[in-house]
C-alpha cells in the first residue's frame, strides 16, 4: 500500500500490516508518531481492512521518547511530547477494528505504552518490557500508569512502575500484560494468525464488540448494558447479521461483506 519515512503499510487479505522501521531503535520521535498516525488514518479509510497487525522491522519493538530531547525540556516541552504520544496512542486504541501488536524484542517506556494501546499483544520468551522512568526522575506520561493498571490490576502495575522492574515474556504473560506467547521466530506469524482468525468473523460485529469493551472501562455497568443493547440492535440491521445466521443454518462458511 504505502511507505512512509519511518513506517511501511501493506495489506494481506483483510489484515493491514504496519511495520515501524525507524533505525536504529524505533525511538518515538514526532516524525515516527506522525507516520504511525498517517498509517492508521489510511487503514481506517480502507473498508477492506478488518484488523491490523503492528510490528517492528528493527531488532527491538520500540524505544521510548528521545532522552536527549527530554534532558533539555521543562514542563511545557514535556507536555507537548506527552500530548503528541497520547494523541497517537488514543488513535490506535480507538481504531475501529482490532489492533494486534507483535512485540519481538524490547519495549520499554514509551514503547510499552504504544503496545498497551493495542487490543491484543503477542510476546516471546525473550521479549523484555517495563517502565524504567522512575530511575530517570520521570513517570510513564503517555498512558502507561493508566493502561497498565487497567490491564493487570493496581497491585501488579504499582509493582512494575514503582520499582522500574523489567520482565521477560513468560512473566509478562503470567501477569496478563500480553494475551499470547509465541516462539521467538514466530511472533509476527502468531499475530498474523490471530488477525486472520478475527477476520473470519463479521467485521461490523467485531467493531461493535470493541466499542462496547472500551466503553466498559470508563462507565458503570448499567450505562454499559444500555450502550451494549443499543449497538446490538444496530447490528441486527446489518446484511452481515443475516449472512452469519444463514451460513450457520446452511452449514457453510459465511461470506461477510462489512455491510
Amino acid at each position: 500500500m504505502s511507505k512512509y519515512q519511518n513506517v511501511t503499510v501493506t495489506r494481506e487479505g483483510h489484515v493491514g500490516v504496519v511495520v515501524m522501521c525507524s533505525a536504529p531503535v524505533n525511538a518515538l520521535t514526532f516524525d515516527l508518531l506522525d507516520d504511525l498516525s498517517g498509517a492508521f488514518h489510511e487503514l481506517e479509510a480502507d473498508q477492506d481492512v478488518w484488523a491490523v497487525v503492528l510490528c517492528s522491522g528493527m531488532r527491538l519493538f520500540a524505544a521510548g521518547a528521545d532522552l536527549k530531547n527530554l534532558a533539555v525540556v521543562r514542563r511545557s516541552g514535556n507536555l507537548e511530547t506527552a500530548r503528541h504520544m497520547q494523541r497517537v496512542f488514543l488513535q490506535i486504541e480507538n481504531f475501529p477494528h482490532p489492533v494486534i501488536c507483535a512485540v519481538n524484542g524490547v519495549a520499554l517506556g514509551g514503547g510499552l505504552e504504544l503496545a498497551l494501546s493495542c487490543d491484543l499483544r503477542v510476546f516471546t520468551a525473550k521479549t523484555k518490557v517495563g517502565f524504567p522512568e522512575g530511575g530517570l526522575g520521570i513517570i510513564p506520561g503517555a498512558g502507561g500508569t493508566q493502561r497498565l493498571s487497567k490491564l493487570i490490576g493496581l497491585g501488579a502495575a504499582k509493582r512494575l512502575i514503582y520499582t522500574g522492574e523489567t520482565v521477560r515474556g513468560e512473566e509478562a504473560y503470567r501477569l496478563g500484560m500480553c494475551e499470547y506467547l509465541a516462539d521467538e521466530d514466530a511472533c509476527l506469524a502468531k499475530a498474523m494468525g490471530v488477525a486472520a482468525t478475527i477476520c473470519t468473523k463479521a467485521p461490523l460485529a467485531v467493531a461493535a464488540d470493541k466499542k462496547c469493551i472500551n466503553y466498559a472501562r470508563e462507565h458503570t455497568l448499567m450505562d454499559g448494558l444500555e450502550y451494549e443493547q443499543n449497538l446490538s440492535g444496530d447490528i441486527f440491521e446489518t446484511e452481515d447479521k443475516s449472512e452469519g445466521i444463514a451460513s450457520f443454518l446452511e452449514k457453510r462458511e459465511a461470506n461477510f461483506q462489512n455491510k
